[in-house]
């Protein structure tokens, strides 16, 4: 659960679940269409959600390479330094006096 006041936040985390839906039901109509024998029992929502999100990066670098954006080591290395840096550094933790 995130817990926020922010506008700017909610507004975004919207966003995401928006864009996230529209992008799964376009390949998932895709899929539909690539097996039109398959029954439509065989694709079960839960089992597409699960096959979506665990395939998301897949698909993100795809959709790169298509456009001709390069993903490198470093460039991952990048994202992942700059967003493992914690924002909330000077706030206590909740945990802190619990445990020591």
């Amino acid at each position: 659960m995130i817990t926020t006041k922010s506008p700017y936040a909610i507004e975004a985390l919207i966003w995401i679940a928006i864009l996230t839906l529209l992008i799964s039901r376009k390949v998932y109509s895709i899929i539909r269409k690539l097996n039109p024998v398959a029954e439509m029992v065989r694709f079960t929502q839960l089992r597409w959600s699960t096959i979506f999100v665990e395939n998301s990066s897949r698909l993100l670098s795809a959709i790169l390479n298509h456009l001709g954006i390069e993903q490198d080591f470093f460039t991952v290395l990048n994202v992942y330094s700059s967003e493992a840096l914690d924002p909330h550094v000077k706030r206590e933790r909740f945990r802190e006096g619990l445990w020591s």
